[in-house]
């Protein structure tokens, strides 16, 4: 520690500007504030904003495959999945609603603009 560094910590003086405080630590009756929201878990378990987006967008892809969902964006607001695009068939989005709403932290899905192409 530093010259400077042993004048800002002594306890028994008072100095006029300086406030010195201690280490703060979280009670271990609160790990909720340790972890990460379901809807913020990305595709390896680290903390993404958009990761309930990729990892419902990464289960269609497994699912369905890349060409299913070619025309379809994923995108989230919350704990709600927004599925904008176009898609094959009814059936297809139904199926899609479907898949999105197993995927942990997602609470429901809104439909944007989606223009079903119906043969």
């Amino acid at each position: 520690m530093g010259a400077f560094e042993k004048t800002l910590s002594t306890p028994s003086q008072a100095m006029p500007g300086v406030c010195t405080i201690g280490a703060v630590t979280l009670p271990d009756s609160q790990p909720w504030f340790r972890m990460i929201p379901p809807e913020r878990v990305g595709i390896r378990g680290e903390y993404d904003h958009d990761g309930l987006a990729k990892r419902v967008h990464l289960k269609f892809n497994q699912t369905l495959g890349k060409l299913a969902i070619a025309d379809l964006s994923v995108l989230q607001r919350g704990r709600v999945v927004i599925l904008h695009g176009q898609v094959a068939s009814q059936d297809l989005l139904n199926q899609l609603v479907r898949l999105a709403m197993q995927v942990d932290g997602a609470d429901d899905v809104e439909l944007r603009g989606i223009v079903v192409n119906s043969k």
